[in-house]
């Protein structure tokens, strides 16, 4: 029976939300001594660039420290990165020039891409053994690691201990960061008990038009959050903590709604929020009540960053690189707010309502067709694996014990070997790809030292505890 709540991995993406969040807020503080509002903005979101390097770079560090089991390699870039991860914090705190504080964001921001990227790969294997939908935990995780920042920020008040706090959060985020997939030699499977929530027809088509989606939507949140920004960063409006807390209230509800029948509507839901964030922009730029956009777009924000985490960690299942692609959300929306980050500013300081406008709605457009393109490669969603054992079939199970097999393992062999179809239909009723059944046959065949699927059967049907 599965667990209800995989609480180790909600704790640590809301480690991981506080401690980027919470140093993203202190670096911009901090640049505000040394740099204009305009400049605070392009820094935000130069140390947002650097983070995508991470998120990409994870991959790689993995499977060299995988590689003939070398752990002392991941201990010593544990101990290196908290090193280095104190010392830029302590580099920020002390706001000297322009060019320590931003290269000591930098080098900071490197390190999170790569524990993030971590993170939420723990997450995408862990998860696959509980009942939780995917977007409860990151509803939960994101909710609390704002929570944690609003009390920083509110309740210690003292940057010091703020910068405490970072660092803090920064050494457990790292220790407990990476390895809590519990270090499985066939982790890049390990997650295959929701890889049947969603199917598609041609997975590389729809993981390119998932970053489509979400990098035009990181156009239209980047913009607004860059409005925000500047004027925090001009101090002509207080806009205080209070936000916070809708965002960490936004990231709740989100979870929740996303989660409606294992997320079949999560795409109309995040398709109306996005029309919402459009209505944002015209109430700030045609000068309606900022305080009124402001809380709609942190209510927006939460679901959007509910929405790409679940999205990718959900279409990791999928891949032959899961970890590469269960921290993709997050590295799509810090590279599209770099790539925008030019224009949106030049946009905003011109002031010129109809142009921002125009391109609001030309964004959303292009996001409609995006979605509508994604929904045409689902060939089935919201359905849980299919199990085709009337009754207990020992020998199976014994052969699945004495093989290490998995559970998506034992499903496999058993259609393997209860049915004479062809792959295509061996997919279908296992509700999975035909890629991902040949990885799922290929796994049995090396654990069984088989070589194909007749080799996988015969030896089954021939083999004896004896």
């Amino acid at each position: 029976m599965k667990n209800k709540v995989p609480m180790i991995n909600i704790i640590i993406i809301a480690l991981f939300n506080y401690v980027f969040l919470g140093t993203e807020y202190m670096y911009d503080n901090m640049m505000l001594y040394v740099i204009n509002s305009n400049g605070v903005v392009n820094a935000q979101n130069y140390i947002l660039g650097v983070s995508v390097a991470g998120f990409l770079m994870y991959p790689l560090l993995k499977r060299v420290y995988r590689k003939n089991n070398n752990m002392l390699l991941l201990h010593i870039f544990k101990v290196c990165a908290v090193i280095t991860g104190i010392i830029c914090i302590a580099v920020m705190g002390t706001h000297s020039s322009y060019v320590s504080i931003f290269i000591s964001g930098c080098v900071f921001f490197a390190i999170m891409g790569i524990v993030g990227s971590a993170v939420h790969y723990s997450l995408a294997v862990n998860i696959s053994n509980y009942s939780m939908p995917v977007s409860y935990a990151i509803g939960i995780a994101y909710a609390l690691g704002v929570l944690i920042q609003f009390i920083a920020n509110n309740i210690v008040n003292n940057n010091l201990a703020e910068s405490i706090m970072l660092c803090v959060g920064l050494i457990v985020l790292v220790y407990y960061g990476f390895g809590t997939d519990s270090m499985a030699a066939n982790s890049a499977r390990a997650a295959d008990g929701r890889a049947s929530y969603i199917v598609y027809k041609n997975e590389k088509t729809a993981g390119i038009t998932l970053i489509i989606i979400v990098a035009l939507m990181t156009c239209i949140f980047s913009t607004l959050d860059n409005a925000v920004t500047l004027v925090h960063a001009e101090g002509s409006v207080d806009i205080g903590q209070t936000p916070r807390v809708i965002l960490a209230v936004s990231g709740l509800v989100a979870g929740y709604v996303f989660g409606i029948n294992k997320g079949a509507f999560i795409n109309i839901i995040m398709y109306c929020v996005t029309l919402l964030s459009v209505m944002c922009v015209a109430v700030i730029e045609l000068g309606g009540p900022f305080m009124i956009g402001l809380v709609a777009f942190y209510m927006s924000a939460g679901f959007f960053v509910v929405y790409f985490t679940t999205m990718f960690i959900q279409f990791s299942y999928n891949t032959d690189i899961p970890e590469l692609w269960a921290g993709m959300g997050r590295a799509v929306n810090n590279a599209g707010a770099v790539i925008t980050s030019f224009t949106s500013v030049l946009l905003l300081s011109s002031a010129n309502t109809m142009i921002i406008s125009v391109v609001a709605l030309v964004l959303f457009a292009l996001i409609s067709v995006a979605i509508y393109a994604y929904s045409t490669q689902l060939v089935i969603s919201v359905k849980e694996p299919v199990s085709t054992e009337p009754a207990v079939n020992y020998k199976l199970e014994r052969f699945v014990q004495a093989y290490s097999l998995t559970e998506r393992e034992k499903e496999v062999l058993q259609v393997l070997t209860e049915s004479d179809g062809n792959v295509s239909e061996l997919a279908s009723t296992l509700c999975m790809s035909r890629s991902a059944l040949y990885r799922h046959i290929s796994a049995i065949n090396e654990k069984t030292d088989t070589s194909s699927r007749i080799g996988l059967i015969q030896f089954y049907y021939s083999w004896s505890e004896n």
